[in-house]
């Protein structure tokens, strides 16, 4: 059974009463092409980074880090699932900031993050490519030595290889 779309950005969906364990949904529609079909458990995680890193941009930042997570899922650069990229660690240092300081397991997933995320699955891609982003107010000589950078946007800065 295919969770609701919400595309309103309104309201919750509600949640099914039920006393029985429900085997793992599967999100999207389909595996073909630039849409992208996971398991629950990696959706939550998806919808749980993108909420942590952010949560306080507007639509179009919050799809910017869900394209960033994808775009790494399909490179053959980064491991091929959504928890194995937002967990892997580079010389002992998370990829991302809420793995480190614990913030992905304090986010309350809102309506329009489902949105945006829902928008990225579906092929959706606003990055141009981009596999990397940092903070605007962080300063990191590698990222413009070693990367392409592609736009900024909110408190972001997106690069690609």
């Amino acid at each position: 059974e295919p969770i609701p779309e919400n595309t309103d950005g309104e309201g919750e969906i509600p949640q099914e009463e039920t006393a029985q364990e429900e085997p793992a949904q599967e999100v999207s529609a389909q595996v073909s092409g630039s849409s992208f079909q996971l398991e629950e458990q990696e959706y939550q995680v998806l919808l749980k980074i993108v909420e942590a890193e952010a949560g306080g941009e507007d639509l179009a930042g919050r799809m910017l880090v869900a394209n960033v997570v994808m775009n790494r899922v399909r490179s053959a650069s980064f491991p091929n699932t959504v928890s194995e990229v937002v967990y892997q660690r580079s010389d002992g240092r998370a990829q991302f900031s809420p793995i480190s300081d614990g913030r992905i397991d304090q986010v309350q997933v809102s309506a329009e993050t489902v949105n945006a995320v829902q928008r990225a699955m579906n092929g959706e891609d606003i990055s141009s490519g981009a596999l990397y982003f940092r903070s605007v107010h962080s300063s990191s000589s590698w990222f413009d030595s070693s990367l392409n950078r592609v736009l900024e946007h909110g408190n972001h800065i997106f690069y690609a290889m």
